[in-house]
């Protein structure tokens, strides 16, 4: 059917009976378009709908600077990574920028007086912090039933290695390996330390008090490097488009209820406007929770308790241009060390400026730089306008650096996925109330393995690599050939896409 004769179709709805498919996939994020694609490449008809006017999800490159507004790398420029290899199949990437190579220069420690500290105890901190970010994503799986938060053993770790590095200094071990451990202002260690843990929320996702560190450890982050896309995350969106069956846009799923062996997919334009034997649901982890979506029969006990537990990232990515940088090339990393004491008062006077871990040039974009916020503030910043940002970001910069001739950024880029009500959030991570078996439960087909009729499908529900855009595009793959196997149909076509994952 050509996509012209759909729009006419859904425009005269009203007048007809609901449009028959074999599955419905409803969100055309990188898990409903990798869905939609293998559906296709197995001769299953299916339709995708997206609630907004263009496909991609979270996954967003802004055409005109080439800057990600929302998912930046693949993790993983490995041949186990499935969004890594239809990349490279695709031409959107190539073996010469596999992996996005660690640079050199230097990150550069901020007090709120606007003091700079040594480089040699923030290459110190640095270490120290990276360590427990390391150790933590490699935490006992499931650990010992004793659930604890990731803030908690991120203060504890630091804590102890800090006491490590004292005792080093008591015995006077000047000698051999201990020589550069020595090599540091202890209290601006400890600063730093505190301050750190902002930067743990940007990466994570959130604030650290709600995340568990036994799940957490989990997720399986494979090697070889954060690969950017050259052309943008769109580029890959673009390509996975081009193979799906048909697609209908702008338009918002209200209810999806099963009678008379059939799915029946409400839109805000008309009650039943579509009917199917499967339903493959994509919608972000934040939209579930809001139950924007009714679903009837409901998804149960067990499939609600694994969507309550976990949590949908609160983090704001802020692109800031400046026309006359004030920092010198290579030079542009700058880490914030808030104290604990401002920390808190921040929270308190809910002041968003204290809860921004850091900001960062971008190299393959000059004059411009990425500010990040996590948490409370997160919400706070995608409900404001852009001159109260840009505020805030110079307020910050200039007390910061002590630079009171800082100018105010000229341009600002930013989508607010907080407050946008298609994904109410960022990447997802698991609560201190969650469990791993959630991730299998979010995965497990409804009402059961044998009978696949509805299927969850999104970076939130894969128990291997939840957050990440490879697990969300492996979660479509793996659900829809749960459908295909129901369905007999396992031989692709021979001009499809490439049946290996």
């Amino acid at each position: 059917m050509r996509l012209s004769t759909l729009v006419y179709m859904h425009k005269n709805m009203e007048k007809m009976e609901p449009l028959l498919y074999d599955v419905i996939v409803v969100g055309g994020g990188i898990s409903g378009l990798s869905a939609a694609a293998r559906l296709k490449q197995f001769h299953v008809k299916s339709l995708v709908i997206e609630a907004a006017s263009i496909m991609g999800g979270r996954m967003r490159t802004h055409q005109e600077t080439n800057l990600e507004l929302g998912a930046q790398w693949i993790h993983g420029g490995v041949n186990a990574n499935s969004l890594y290899n239809y990349a490279i199949q695709k031409g959107v990437l190539n073996k010469e920028n596999k992996i996005q190579e660690d640079s050199e220069k230097g990150i550069f420690f901020y007090t709120s007086t606007g003091r700079m500290i040594d480089l040699e105890t923030s290459q110190k901190a640095w270490e120290i912090h990276e360590r427990i970010v390391d150790e933590s994503e490699n935490y006992p799986k499931g650990g010992n039933g004793v659930q604890i938060s990731l803030k908690s053993y991120y203060e504890k770790q630091a804590k102890e290695k800090l006491k490590e590095l004292r005792q080093v200094a008591k015995n006077k071990t000047f000698s051999g390996e201990y020589e550069s451990d020595l090599d540091y202002d202890e209290e601006d260690l400890k600063l730093a330390m505190d301050a750190l843990i902002i930067q743990f929320e940007a990466y994570c996702g959130d604030t650290l008090d709600e995340a568990g560190v036994a799940v957490y450890g989990t997720s399986q982050e494979l090697p070889g490097g954060d690969v950017p896309f050259p052309s943008g995350t769109s580029s890959v969106i673009r390509e996975l488009e081009k193979e799906i069956d048909e697609r209908v846009m702008n338009t918002k799923v209200t209810r999806i209820e099963w009678k008379d062996d059939s799915y029946f997919i409400s839109t805000e334009e008309r009650p039943e406007a579509y009917r199917a034997k499967h339903v493959i649901l994509t919608v972000p982890l934040g939209v579930l929770q809001k139950k924007s979506i009714t679903i009837e029969p409901p998804l149960g006990v067990a499939k609600e308790t694994a969507i309550a537990n976990l949590r949908p990232g609160r983090i704001s990515k802020v692109f800031l241009h400046f026309n006359e940088p004030f920092w010198i090339p290579g030079e542009g990393d700058i880490i914030f060390l808030w104290t604990k004491k401002e920390m808190e008062q921040g929270v308190k006077s809910k002041d968003w400026t204290t809860r921004v871990s850091s900001i960062h040039e971008l190299e393959s974009c000059p004059n411009w730089m990425v500010m990040w916020v996590s948490g409370d503030a997160a919400v706070i910043v995608d409900s404001i306008d852009d001159e109260q940002v840009l505020k805030g970001a110079t307020r910050i910069l200039r007390r910061f650096t002590g630079d009171p001739g800082i100018s105010v950024p000229d341009k600002i880029l930013r989508h607010p996925w907080l407050a946008d009500p298609l994904t109410l959030g960022t990447w997802s991570y698991p609560s201190i109330h969650s469990k791993h078996q959630d991730y299998y439960e979010l995965m497990r087909a409804m009402p059961s393995p044998e009978n696949p009729r509805l299927l969850l499908a999104g970076e939130h529900v894969h128990p291997q690599y939840w957050s990440f855009m490879h697990g969300a595009r492996l979660s479509g793959l793996e659900q829809a050939d749960k459908i295909i196997k129901y369905m007999g149909k396992m031989k692709p076509k021979q001009n499809g896409i490439s049946a290996a994952k």
